[in-house]
């Protein structure tokens, strides 16, 4: 099914224009300094037919217990974005035994919903028949990417959701969501919007339209968790730092799954602001990482 890119004004797509030149500056320097290598050689493949369907792999340090894993899906807004720009960030779980796969994913608008899910849920069918040995993964993303790791959590533990993406049956992967891990993640639609987070009118506009601003959606646009009505959500840590418009989703949609009895658990890591789990130096970028270990351990 091909999908139709949503309408920006001038003004948006000069936005979206200056955006990705940075994020592309960004990629390329992330590139040429990574910090840490890795305990390997990363391992560049293709998932999908499209060129942003890629990922690079990061094999589990030498001698490591053997684990389930780990599929991250980095951030920003749906829009933009590099996997480069984590593959630093990323050492610590190879390093602690956990074979790491970080993707690339087509953008919006070029690519609206449900493309984006689309494409990640293919990625997930790509890892089962190139790893068979793997029956599941853990999911992980911070701000879209914090989204999109739930999202495929709930879809992959309630398979009947990918209905309303027009998926067929024999792309859906079987891989069982072991857990999910959301770093500051946009996990209800409007929350970020009257917060004030910058650009999210125009990222939420881009991926899923004008009519996503309403405060009741259909199953059409049923982009974030709490759009959802689903019987088993993967056991679940919801990072949030308290400086972040951001907060108040992870804050609401913690609550929701709490009181639905879901196994949810979050961390506010206070005095932070969004994205520092890109900030290495931070004493709780290294909290953050500690508390991701242990609760990966347990699932």
């Amino acid at each position: 099914m091909r999908l139709q890119s949503h309408s920006l004004s001038p003004w948006q797509h000069l936005g979206l224009t200056l955006m990705r030149g940075l994020m592309a500056l960004l990629g390329a320097f992330a590139r040429l300094g990574r910090r840490t290598p890795p305990p390997v050689p990363a391992q560049l493949f293709a998932y999908g037919s499209q060129p942003a369907e890629s990922l690079e792999y990061l094999a589990p340090a030498a001698g490591s217990r053997s684990r389930a894993p780990v599929v991250y899906i980095h951030g920003g807004g749906w829009i933009i974005g590099k996997k480069e720009i984590y593959s630093s960030e990323l050492v610590f779980l190879a390093e602690a035994g956990y074979p790491v796969f970080n993707f690339e994913y087509p953008l919006a608008p070029e690519t609206p919903h449900p493309g984006i899910l689309r494409a990640l849920l293919g990625g997930l069918c790509w890892i089962q028949e190139k790893f068979p040995e793997h029956d599941g993964v853990h999911l992980m993303g911070d701000s879209a990417g914090g989204n999109l790791a739930l999202m495929l959590g709930l879809l992959c533990a309630n398979p009947h959701l990918m209905n309303d993406l027009g998926v067929d049956p024999e792309n859906r992967p079987t891989l069982s969501p072991l857990s999910v891990v959301s770093l500051y993640g946009v996990l209800d639609r409007l929350s970020w919007i009257r917060n004030g987070f910058p650009g999210a009118s125009l990222m939420l506009q881009s991926y899923a339209g004008k009519a996503a601003f309403a405060e009741m959606v259909g199953p059409e646009l049923s982009i974030t968790p709490m759009d959802l009505s689903f019987d088993r959500c993967p056991p679940s840590f919801l990072a949030a730092a308290s400086k972040d418009p951001l907060a108040e989703s992870t804050r609401l949609c913690l609550e929701w799954l709490q009181a639905e009895n879901q196994p949810a658990q979050g961390v506010v890591y206070e005095g932070e602001g969004h994205g520092f789990f890109n900030r290495p130096g931070r004493p709780a970028t290294q909290r953050l990482k500690a508390d991701v270990l242990g609760f990966l351990g347990q699932h």
